[in-house]
């Protein structure tokens, strides 16, 4: 006596009407199963898939609201996208694990968005018969996270958003469940669609490899985790429904269980792009005893993390311990010493130290390697300035102006420099078009004043001086250099 082919029971002994190896139970569950590789091998139209069209109009409707909020639609800022709810490992490992999900819903321009979504109709037409829309949604989700687990595992400092991660996740699954599942359709006719799902997603991947701008670590995360559900809900497509519906139950508990201790591993392994992270924004709010909080652990944990070595070298100098500043700073710049950022920020201590001829040397350096940097220029004035070089640092404010027209402390510090060299009329004309832009600047109004008594303007030295002991009693100096 045979057995049946898909179940293993007995085939009766005894049949009329076609020869077969399949049960009737069987075959009766195969006429109500649509057939998987209609919608690659036959040109005839599936029904609509509702819960792929709801996807996609989400998306669509997320891309919408951010063009018509001002969002460019082909380039958009990564503020923007921090804004709408990307994927960044100080933010989502920090205070907003939801980023990990919301990154799944949005797009990098409308070229992004267009292949995606047009990804996801072409396989949501496919998964959504096979798996059942809620399914297919859970599966979508689960591959989409993994998708962003996986990003902030590999590159948590880079930026990310996009469905791509849930679209590989469900050709992952796809692939999975045809190969692996018990289907009433042959090898033959799968054979077709398994190589469409199979040529999608190593191609995707290899062009996401040499472009070099794609997230691939994403199509990986999202392209196994969805192998791996493809492979036990393939084992259970033709199960009673019941069945059916506690195994998949207990697939994606498993999945959700996975999915937070990958979370949780990550975040223990790259803790440290928070602290940077809020040790930045303290330093923002001018807090920088909370930057040094968090940046110490780090500094110490990882002495070679040079993002972190400088930001608490400016934490340092906020606090006037420049010993400690130039400890740090000495110790990035030796890390790496094409770090532009070590370098300002250690020319910038020499400047605040008084240490002229060490912070020229820095800043000549730098306006050399790059030459249209405004800050070098400003501080090479500074640095020549106090060396008593006041035509050179003439010309190294006049540079920074150049750059930087809207640079209020350039045009003071000519103002001072043209002073010195009683250039009087001109200083004068540097530092009110420095207290055009910055009004509040104290230490040019002053100056201003002493430019006019210079020049005999006794009544407007007299004004200035006035203005100036107006923003000395209020508090209200906003010289933050």
């Amino acid at each position: 006596m045979s057995n049946c082919a898909q179940c293993g029971r007995p085939l009766p002994s005894f049949s009329t009407g076609e020869l077969t190896d399949v049960c009737p139970e069987c075959r009766q569950r195969a006429a109500t199963m649509p057939d998987p590789s209609a919608s690659v091998t036959k040109r005839v139209a599936p029904p609509r898939p509702p819960m792929t069209i709801a996807l996609i109009a989400i998306n669509v409707v997320v891309f919408v609201a951010m063009v018509a909020s001002g969002v460019s639609f082909v380039a958009p800022t990564t503020a923007d996208l921090l804004k709408w709810g990307a994927d960044w490992g100080p933010q989502t490992l920090g205070a907003q694990p939801w980023r990990a999900l919301t990154s799944n819903y949005l797009h990098i321009g409308i070229i992004h968005i267009l292949l995606n979504m047009w990804c996801l109709w072409n396989l949501g037409l496919l998964a959504e018969r096979v798996f059942g829309r809620f399914t297919f949604l859970l599966v979508y989700t689960v591959c989409g996270l993994a998708g962003s687990v996986a990003s902030l595992w590999w590159h948590p400092m880079v930026v990310g958003a996009g469905a791509s991660g849930a679209i590989f996740g469900i050709a992952g699954a796809l692939i999975a469940a045809l190969y692996l599942g018990k289907l009433p359709v042959s090898r033959e006719a799968l054979r077709p669609t398994l190589k469409s799902l199979v040529s999608f997603a190593v191609y995707n991947l290899f062009i996401g490899a040499a472009i070099g701008i794609v997230d691939n670590s994403a199509h990986i995360g999202g392209l196994v985790m969805g192998l791996a559900l493809g492979a036990v809900l393939g084992r259970v497509l033709m199960d009673e429904p019941d069945r059916r519906k506690t195994a998949e139950v207990f697939l994606f508990l498993a999945a959700a269980v996975l999915l937070l201790g990958c979370g949780w591993a990550v975040r223990q392994s790259h803790g440290d792009v928070v602290a940077v992270e809020k040790g930045r924004y303290a330093l923002e709010e001018r807090d920088a005893g909370e930057a040094i909080r968090n940046l110490e652990p780090v500094v110490k944990a990882h002495p070679d993390d040079n993002q972190a070595l400088v930001l608490l070298g400016r934490a340092y100098i906020d606090k006037k311990e420049f010993v400690r500043a130039e400890t740090v700073l000495q110790r990035a710049v030796a890390n790496r010493p094409s770090s532009r950022a070590a370098k300002l920020t250690l020319g910038f201590l020499y400047v605040a130290t008084q240490r002229w001829e060490a912070g020229r040397q820095i800043f000549s350096e730098l306006t050399q390697s790059v030459p249209k940097d405004e800050y070098s220029w400003l501080l090479l004035g500074n640095s020549l300035d106090g060396l008593g070089r006041e035509p050179e640092a003439i010309e190294a404010y006049q540079r920074c102006i150049e750059l930087s027209p809207k640079n209020a402390y350039a045009y003071r510090d000519l103002g001072f420099s043209q002073l010195k060299l009683k250039q009087t009329d001109a200083a004068i004309q540097s530092l009110q078009k420095s207290l055009e832009l910055n009004p509040r600047d104290l230490r040019a109004q002053q100056a201003l004043a002493g430019a006019f008594l210079a020049a005999g303007r006794r009544d407007d030295a007299q004004a200035a001086l006035k203005k100036a002991e107006e923003l000395k009693a209020s508090g209200t100096d906003s010289d933050e250099e």
